[in-house]
């Protein structure tokens, strides 16, 4: 606990979040000032992420065969990149419905919103909500995390079992508030509804508007369209505003996915996160492959479709959309870490604690490595030295 960096870190959150509340209290984080976050936690974030880019620019790894890259280039090329996770995001998110027709599963959009209490403007006026009590979009976000927490043990009571994602967005004061793309069987859709509508209301549920606004259900109707499209726009808003002609709420889209860029970054708020089992790890890890030698016909195929982009093939054959992670037919696969020059088993910086880092995945005793090469960071103007 006396490490100066860890203090830095823990006091630039500290100060950034402090000044932003007291942006909201000033009534300048609504439709009429700053929409989803301040002004200066734009400015803030812009030119945190411009600093962080000289960084990259700055860094590079070196293997041991002397092969170098920037931390840039690397940063380009996997889901850092803006552009890399929408097309992640949009293709496990197909993938998912195309299972869900298969197996005849219904397919839900589903938004969850905070009770009054932290809400602190009204949408239209920007004046202040009387009911706000003070509480952060960090306290909100913690409200639905909790919430959400009781709604999946009473939904695994009920065993009823559901696959998709969910988005968390800001709305124009900055409360978060939740979209849920959900596939699940049609037989078991209205009991859902009822255990969210039941804990979404369970807090300040009679005060006014709440069963009209603390809950909404789509049904979505595959012949009318497809359940990724209808989720597509607010995919897009929160990563990168492309090919939205305005923002959802109106205004610049760009514009827009900035400031909700900027949001969930100062409030450490997760946008993405996905529901049920489905094993992104493994799926990356096998994309990193260039070829698989004398496996077994599962593994090929699972490396196939994982290479191919087929979200729906992989799940498949990884055990299905309700197959707990444990059961699923590859793994990832952890090792420990060791001192190239020492042969000692790495420590965690901080409590001492051996570190363990991904090395590749592992189907039963068959284990492949996907990281083979053992890197070391360097400054770019010392090595160019």
């Amino acid at each position: 606990m006396q490490d100066k960096y860890w203090w830095l870190r823990k006091l630039r959150k500290l100060l950034r979040r402090t000044e932003e509340k007291v942006q909201i209290h000033l009534g300048q984080v609504n439709s009429r000032k700053g929409k989803y976050c301040s002004d200066n936690t734009v400015k803030h974030r812009l030119i945190q992420k411009e600093l962080q880019r000289q960084m990259l620019e700055n860094l590079v790894i070196v293997n041991e065969n002397n092969e170098s890259f920037s931390l840039a280039e690397l940063s380009d090329k996997n889901v850092s990149n803006p552009v890399n996770r929408k097309n992640e995001l949009m293709t496990r998110m197909a993938g998912y419905e195309d299972i869900a027709k298969e197996l005849n599963h219904k397919a839900l959009f589903v938004t969850i919103t905070c009770p009054s209490r932290f809400h602190n403007t009204y949408a239209k006026s920007g004046d202040r909500n009387p009911k706000w009590d003070g509480s952060t979009p960090y306290e909100a976000q913690q409200y639905l995390n909790d919430m959400w927490a009781l709604v999946r043990a009473d939904l695994n009571r009920k065993d009823i079992k559901l696959y998709g994602f969910r988005i968390a967005e800001p709305q124009h004061d900055g409360t978060p508030h939740w979209h849920m793309l959900v596939f699940l069987e049609q037989h078991q859709a209205n009991e859902f509804k009822n255990v969210i509508e039941h804990y979404a209301l369970r807090e300040d549920g009679d005060e006014a508007g709440a069963k009209e606004n603390r809950c909404d259900f789509k049904d979505i109707d595959y012949s009318r369209g497809s359940a990724t499209g209808y989720i597509a726009k607010y995919v897009s808003k929160n990563v990168n505003g492309a090919n939205l002609d305005s923002d959802i709420d109106g205004g610049n889209a760009i514009e827009a996915a900035q400031r909700v860029e900027a949001w969930a970054s100062c409030w450490g708020i997760r946008q993405f996160q996905q529901l049920g089992p489905g094993a992104v790890t493994v799926w990356r890890e096998l994309r990193r492959l260039k070829a698989l030698c004398n496996e077994t016909e599962l593994f090929s195929d699972i490396f196939e479709a994982a290479d191919k982009g087929k979200w729906a093939d992989f799940v498949k054959l990884m055990g299905g959309v309700f197959c707990k992670r444990n059961d699923q037919a590859i793994r990832p696969l952890y090792k420990e870490k060791r001192d190239t020059g020492t042969g000692e088993l790495k420590q965690s910086y901080f409590d001492d604690v051996v570190s363990i880092s991904l090395r590749g995945i592992k189907l039963g005793e068959k284990e492949v490595i996907t990281r083979v090469h053992e890197w070391r960071l360097e400054n770019r103007d010392t090595r160019a030295a």
